[in-house]
């Protein structure tokens, strides 16, 4: 989004401007529901949707540009799948079993529908052999397109962690991409 418009979406938004947290929702809620779903977050939509209420709750306090708001947003989002990971954890159920939940909406028929369904379970298997950091660094990096000093201050880590943590997710997958 250009920073004229989120500056105007924001300042409208801080009151109560229906279109123009229409416009920011649109802006970042795929991307932070791509990221919850790549993470295997089970109900991925109902932990966005607790993301956009705190969003919500502190935009009155939030001072930067959109790229500080993506961030800030996105740490919320973090936050959120933490406690969400904690909260099946305590539940004793598997956090990363999502069922059919990951299958992404039909968009134009049935076909289309089981062809995405087919590659979002392909790369959810390839994104298990991961740990849960390298995972979550990775979604961040490749498919969100934070730089490793974006990811650091978003996941409470130093820039060098997250590019160890990159390095060794691309090697893994590398390794089980050259064993198929």
């Amino acid at each position: 989004m250009p920073e004229a418009d989120f500056r105007s979406h924001l300042r409208l938004a801080r009151r109560g401007d229906e279109q123009s947290w229409r416009a920011l929702y649109d802006w970042l809620a795929p991307q932070v529901l791509g990221y919850l779903r790549g993470s295997r977050i089970p109900d991925a939509e109902d932990v966005l949707g607790a993301v956009l209420i705190d969003v919500a709750r502190g935009i009155g306090s939030f001072r930067g540009d959109a790229t500080s708001f993506r961030a800030w947003v996105f740490t919320i989002a973090r936050a959120r799948r933490v406690d969400e990971v904690r909260r099946w954890a305590r539940r004793r159920e598997d956090p990363l079993d999502t069922g059919t939940q990951d299958a992404l909406p039909a968009v134009v028929d049935v076909e289309s529908e089981a062809l995405s369904a087919v590659a979002l379970d392909e790369l959810h298997d390839l994104l298990d052999v991961l740990t849960d950091d390298q995972r979550e660094v990775l979604l961040l990096r490749a498919l969100e397109g934070w730089t490793a000093r974006q990811v650091a201050e978003i996941t409470g880590r130093t820039v060098g962690a997250v590019e160890q943590l990159q390095h060794r997710a691309r090697q893994s997958l590398r390794e089980l991409l050259g064993e198929a």
